[in-house]
């Protein structure tokens, strides 16, 4: 198990044969994902010395099984360095067509970590005013193995404020919308509905469905007829949304949904002042109700000689121990034990290079997996030999 970070790499020139790089390192630290340049623009890009920042990258997701899900903004925004920090402005990310929105400084990846491949997903247009992020889910014909199809998804709300499915799917290698059809109704849904759309969280796969925050809302990305499942997170968790849109984004900083031992789990920091208390609680095997498992307080006496002059955000829950979670100081990744109550591990200060990390489990067959592609799948089905390592790896010519 790992935890990644994704950032742009401007050595070497332009090649085809060019693969993404992982920089393996154990937790809590983060493991750095290289991605060469040209594969996000093949044009000039600003100078690594000057004020001026071309990229910025994140791992947004991953499917559960290995591999990522992508994000790099071409933002082009004056950011000058100042006492060897670079300071950043504001800017604008998305341009507006006759069709819509659409965001072509935006672009997502699906990347293999080990074997460096990487698949551009084409843009979508946006035709919708709010929308979640985006998450990548896969499917095998065989129960332990490599994946034979994947799709990466997002729900939008359409005029009318019903929701629909936003997804790419790679047999078919385009986007497509598919409306939703509820399972719940109600005043309470409907206030679950308008929150799912503001929070700028981490979407997660499970079971065979992608789970977005705030509450647990999860929906079967692969079926034609997708139904909509809602449980409400446990009591004190859900807030009237009166913060706006950018609250509740920097809400999305202090929990966090993950699974491990195979259950879906999420952890909280609490809104009180210090001390700060982190809850985790597992959702049962019927998908209705949330147990509390862990209540720890933070405080400047806690184990492991911790100075704390902020509030912890949640990095990520460690899928492997559903004790341990990362939580992010301003200079440091702290692993703890929530069941003893202790720090077990801690990065460096140079570790720390962003709000949030993604964990990522690398099973021993991913390093010989390809990407899934409508052209490899047409092969497994015609049993006809393909070239087609050229179709998906990402062109820079």
């Amino acid at each position: 198990m790992i935890l990644t970070e994704a950032e742009l790499d401007r050595s070497g020139a332009p090649s085809r044969s060019a693969r993404a790089s992982l920089d393996l390192v154990e937790p809590p630290r983060s493991s750095r994902l290289s991605v060469p340049a040209h594969f996000v623009n093949p044009g000039p890009l600003p100078d690594a010395e000057g004020d001026a920042v071309g990229f910025v990258g994140w791992v947004i997701g991953g499917s559960g099984d290995g591999l990522l899900l992508l994000k790099f903004y071409d933002t082009r925004y004056h950011a000058p360095v100042v006492a060897n920090v670079r300071l950043a402005v504001a800017l604008q990310l998305s341009r507006t067509t006759s069709e819509g929105v659409l965001d072509p400084d935006v672009a997502h990846f699906v990347c293999n970590p080990l074997s460096g491949q990487m698949y551009r997903l084409p843009p979508a247009i946006e035709t919708t005013k709010y929308s979640t992020g985006r998450g990548l889910l896969t499917r095998s014909e065989s129960r332990h193995g490599s994946p034979d199809r994947y799709v990466v998804a997002e729900l939008t709300r359409g005029e009318s404020g019903s929701s629909v499915l936003r997804r790419f799917m790679s047999e078919t290698e385009e986007w497509d919308d598919v409306a939703t059809v509820r399972s719940s109704s109600g005043s309470e849904r409907a206030a679950a509905a308008e929150r799912v759309m503001h929070l700028d969280h981490q979407v997660v796969a499970f079971g065979g469905r992608l789970w977005w925050v705030d509450g647990a809302l999860s929906v079967d990305p692969f079926s034609d007829r997708p139904e909509e499942r809602f449980v409400e997170l446990p009591k004190g968790s859900v807030l009237p949304d009166l913060t706006g849109i950018g609250g509740r984004r920097i809400l999305g900083l202090y929990r966090r949904m993950g699974v491990s031992e195979g259950k879906l789990r999420y952890v909280e920091v609490s809104n009180a002042k210090k001390p700060f208390v982190v809850s985790a609680f597992s959702l049962d095997d019927e998908g209705s109700s949330w147990t509390l498992e862990h209540r720890m307080e933070i405080t400047p006496s806690w184990k492991g000689e911790l100075k704390v002059p902020e509030k912890p955000r949640i990095g990520a829950i460690d899928p492997l121990n559903a004790n341990v979670v990362y939580l992010i100081f301003l200079h440091e990744v702290l692993a703890v034990d929530m069941a003893k109550g202790e720090v077990i591990g801690r990065s460096s200060p140079d570790d720390v290079n962003s709000s949030s990390v993604v964990p990522c489990i690398l099973p021993p067959w991913l390093e010989s997996c390809q990407i899934p592609s409508a052209a490899t799948l047409s092969s497994k089905k015609t049993d006809v030999e393909r070239n087609t390592l050229a179709d998906t790896l990402v062109p820079w010519d």
